[in-house]
């Protein structure tokens, strides 16, 4: 799940098709190939390029003790790297036990990097049950508490409708099958770069028999009726929003000391409509994924709405940084590396 970005205008289109789903809101979606979008070599995109059509055909054709072997390999790969100073992921994880420490909490930068692989397994284990078994085989190793969902539903009854603010968890797509088992759930997802990769994300969302809105270079006006229809329908509506938004539009949040921009539309959305905006954390728990909501807000205006579910980041990633994928994220290292030097 992931927020609307802007159209790619100033990169050679290389390919463009239309592509059709069940797991579709709006029943088909065209996906543009973009000059480089599979990333520089060896990189983030790069290694997802190669790697995950490997991971959607052993899902798909072998038996579950085979399948899981590729992904056992390639985390046991990356456990071998820790002693190298220059592993980004070591480097993001020791930047934010530093800050975590200064708010009283107490991480060992080798086990967070160890827990962090080991959710990465997980999540890629439920995968595969999932497409192997079905929604229903899998569904229970999501944990919602019955409190928490009886406080969502009447939110969600009372004000017509709910904005799920989430940050990029390991673990939070994949929930998305339990969200809509407890309540009409649209997620709202930033489609992969290239088409092979799309359609094979939309067969793994068909699996969990969720409906989602893809957002990458689409319009932010046709993309807000969408979810104003959803709205009008009562869905919860999951959205990912710890994206940083670098351009004029972004609206200004202060974040581990540091003050970053935030894409608005989701803020926007939620004014407009005086709906409920509840932050969301995924946290990871051995094989299970817990969620923990934060406090509901109706928002007067979009810097009050962005700074609300900002805040609850924060608390949740220093809390427990092993659920959130961005520890792999280039762009969120140099910014907890930065935040590290201005509060020493």
């Amino acid at each position: 799940m992931s927020d609307v970005t802007s159209p790619e205008q100033e990169i050679k289109i290389t390919r463009t098709e239309i592509v059709t789903s069940p797991a579709l809101y709006q029943d088909e979606l065209e996906v543009v190939e973009y000059e480089g979008c599979t990333g520089k070599r060896f990189g983030g995109t790069h290694l997802k390029e190669m790697f995950m059509p490997l991971f959607y055909r052993a899902a798909k054709y072998m038996p579950y003790p085979l399948a899981i072997i590729p992904v056992y390999l390639m985390v046991g790969f990356f456990r071998l790297l820790y002693p190298f100073r220059k592993n980004p992921i070591r480097e993001t994880c020791e930047y934010i036990s530093q800050l975590a420490a200064k708010k009283g909490i107490r991480h060992e930068p080798k086990k967070l990097y160890q827990d962090f692989l080991t959710n990465i397994r997980t999540i890629f284990c439920h995968y595969i049950r999932l497409y192997q078994k079905g929604a229903k085989g899998i569904h229970h190793r999501v944990v919602i508490s019955h409190e928490d969902a009886e406080m969502v539903e009447k939110l969600r009854l009372e004000h017509g409708g709910l904005l799920f603010n989430i940050p990029h968890n390991i673990g939070s797509a994949f929930s998305g099958m339990k969200l809509n088992m407890t309540w009409p759930t649209l997620l709202v997802a930033r489609n992969p770069s290239t088409i092979g990769r799309t359609r094979m994300a939309l067969e793994f969302f068909s699996a969990m028999e969720v409906k989602i809105l893809m957002v990458r270079g689409g319009s932010p006006v046709e993309l807000s009726r969408a979810m104003f229809s959803a709205l009008k329908e009562k869905y919860v509506i999951a959205t990912t929003l710890d994206n940083m938004d670098h351009s004029e539009r972004g609206i200004k949040a202060s974040i581990f000391g540091l003050t970053r921009g935030f894409n608005p539309w989701a803020a926007k959305v939620a004014v407009k409509r005086k709906v409920p905006m509840l932050p969301l954390y995924f946290r990871s728990i051995g094989k299970e994924i817990h969620l923990v909501f934060g406090e509901p807000l109706i928002p007067d205006n979009v810097e009050q709405a962005v700074q609300h579910y900002v805040s609850y980041f924060e608390k949740s990633i220093l809390e427990d940084p092993a659920s959130w994928a961005y520890l792999g994220d280039r762009r969120w290292r140099k910014a907890l590396k930065e935040a590290v030097q201005s509060s020493n």
